[in-house]
């Protein structure tokens, strides 16, 4: 550490000692105001919360204790007025309990079957009600009453009303016979919802109940409509308890209860943001405070070293634009005498090393160029010579219209090989070139081969070497063609794929050996002692003007065929 402090520079040493000491107090005074006032800030969010849940359960149980109280003084009376068969007399009650509790909708009285005994409505009792979830829960657990989850009522045909049900097994007689039912209790919802409007929650706080399933049965909050809500997930995540959640950028203290005589769950989301806030804005200040003591040593620090820093720092990023090759950015500076006089002896090394950059740029490209230039003239003597080989050959076996047709070919030949001094041409002005030259080897080879072009139409203006397909139709004439056989084929085939030109070049002969691939490959590559002028040719002059993604693919099997490939990067012509 200390080694690592004596590299450091005069300003950056001041600065480096003035922040950390301020730093060190800063940091010291802030957690220690931390810790005296909001120590105890989240424990009073959390008891605070918690008494307001209770006084919200509070109200809810108050409310529903009221509905069992109701619920099991009609029982008491349906025993003895179904025992003495005062029919008439139990559907008064009901209705006469619904005088008193406006917040009853219908109370009936179901067999085990969901026939209706006694109703509170006259309105047309619905059918199917054995298959009611409330019904289904009354019977299978019978010592209980069953709160159902919010709905629109279905005991009667055509309800409109949003109820929760209560629902109990009970006993009745019928004819003197006690039996088995269910005593429904429609409640309509608005007086639950009433309840939730009692306690200040905050801005956005809100009730949630769900049932034993995590299904929703009322939400104050009007977007949280579906068990799916953020809200429902959080209540159910917690089960039971508190936790301080961050709901729609809101701070929020959640606490989960169970409301007794039910299976519901009850979650009062209050507002925590303010308080929150509040604490959070009072700590911004006491940070900015010292914040802002930082910042003024930093300036003062900082302005008494710059003088001897900056200089010196310019010259630092001006040595790393030199390394990252820009001769062209000149360095200015102010400062001590010394440190002016170094800057120019920089600026004078940077425009020497440019000129001398340029002049061998300059050298390399020109002798690659020459090389080039070389390379593709060999091509038409070697021809030429192999092309008037072949013409006597026809003219000392008096094959005069083959000579004919041959020096036609030959003349249409070198009409495209001497019209300009382009390095490349169109791919279907080089397919005509070499369509000339095979007709004057078929001439020669008395039609032993015969030969096929499947050029891509997508391809044909595709600019391609001068004469770099010849070579490699010339190597397939030469080694590809068997004596014994009547016919050879040689295809010619041309396409695009993955941003590369492929013309392959396909002959039916002897082929080779993976061996001999290997060797071949070595002698155009420079690597052995070449026996093949062609395609070294062409592989060299591929690499020189399209670079390293071109190459010259060789495939072949034995007594089968050889098919020899130029891969053609497109759009990455060198500049010669």
């Amino acid at each position: 550490m200390i080694n690592r402090f004596k590299n450091l520079s005069i300003g950056r040493a001041i600065f480096l000692v003035t922040t950390t000491i301020v730093g060190i107090i800063m940091l010291l005074s802030t957690t220690l105001t931390y810790q005296l006032i909001f120590a105890r800030t989240d424990a009073l969010i959390e008891s605070t919360s918690k008494e307001i849940n209770k006084q919200v359960v509070m109200n809810y149980e108050n409310y529903l204790s009221n509905v069992i109280d109701t619920s099991n003084s009609l029982q008491k009376y349906i025993l003895e007025l179904t025992k003495a068969s005062e029919m008439d007399n139990l559907e008064n009650l009901f209705i006469a309990t619904l005088n008193i509790e406006r917040n009853i909708e219908n109370i009936v009285l179901l067999d085990l079957t969901g026939r209706p005994i006694v109703s509170s409505s006259n309105e047309q009792i619905s059918e199917g009600l054995i298959g009611r979830s409330w019904f289904i829960e009354a019977r299978n657990n019978a010592d209980i009453h069953h709160f159902s989850s919010s709905h629109i009522e279905d005991v009667v045909i055509n309800g409109t009303t949003e109820v929760f049900s209560v629902s109990r097994s009970i006993f009745y007689y019928d004819q003197g016979i006690q039996k088995e039912g269910v005593l429904l209790i429609d409640i309509d919802t608005s007086n639950l919802k009433a309840l939730a409007t009692q306690t200040n929650l905050g801005n956005k706080g809100h009730i949630i109940i769900t049932n034993q399933g995590n299904e929703l049965i009322y939400s104050s909050l009007p977007e949280c409509t579906s068990d799916v809500c953020e809200s429902t997930r959080i209540a159910n995540d917690i089960v039971l308890g508190g936790k301080l959640v961050t709901l729609d950028d809101t701070a929020m203290f959640v606490n989960v209860n169970t409301i007794k005589y039910t299976r519901w769950n009850i979650a009062t989301f209050i507002n925590v943001n303010d308080i929150t806030n509040s604490k959070t804005d009072t700590l911004y200040r006491v940070i900015l405070i010292f914040l802002g003591t930082l910042i003024a040593i930093a300036i003062s620090s900082a302005v008494f070293s710059m003088r001897i820093s900056k200089p010196m720092n310019q010259l630092k990023e001006h040595i790393h634009l030199i390394q990252e090759g820009d001769f062209d950015t000149m360095v200015q500076v102010e400062g001590q005498r010394e440190v002016v006089v170094l800057a120019d002896a920089f600026n004078s090394m940077s425009n020497r090393i440019k000129e001398l950059m340029q002049r061998v740029l300059k050298e390399q490209v020109e002798k690659r160029k020459t090389h080039f230039v070389a390379l593709q003239n060999q091509i038409n003597p070697h021809f030429l010579y192999n092309t008037l080989d072949s013409i006597v050959w026809l003219s000392e076996n008096n094959r005069n219209k083959d000579v004919e047709k041959a020096i036609i070919a030959l003349s249409k030949f070198f009409r495209m090989s001497i019209s300009d001094q382009m390095s490349t041409v169109k791919l279907k002005d080089e397919v005509e070139h070499v369509r000339n030259y095979l007709l004057i080897q078929q001439i020669r080879y008395q039609h032993s081969f015969k030969f096929e072009f499947d050029i891509d139409k997508e391809i044909e203006d595709n600019y391609v070497l001068k004469l770099s397909l010849q070579p490699l139709v010339e190597n397939a004439i030469i080694h590809g063609i068997r004596p014994e056989e009547s016919f050879t084929k040689i295809l010619i085939k041309g396409y695009q794929k993955d941003g590369f030109t492929y013309i392959e070049v396909f002959n039916e002969g002897y082929g080779m050996t993976q061996q001999r691939i290997d060797e071949i490959v070595a002698m155009i590559r420079g690597e052995k002692e070449s026996e093949s002028m062609g395609l070294k040719n062409v592989y060299q002059r591929l690499r020189l003007y399209y670079g390293l993604d071109a190459d010259l693919l060789i495939e072949s099997e034995l007594d089968e065929y050889t098919k020899v490939t130029m891969k053609i990067p497109i759009g990455q012509e060198a500049q010669l």
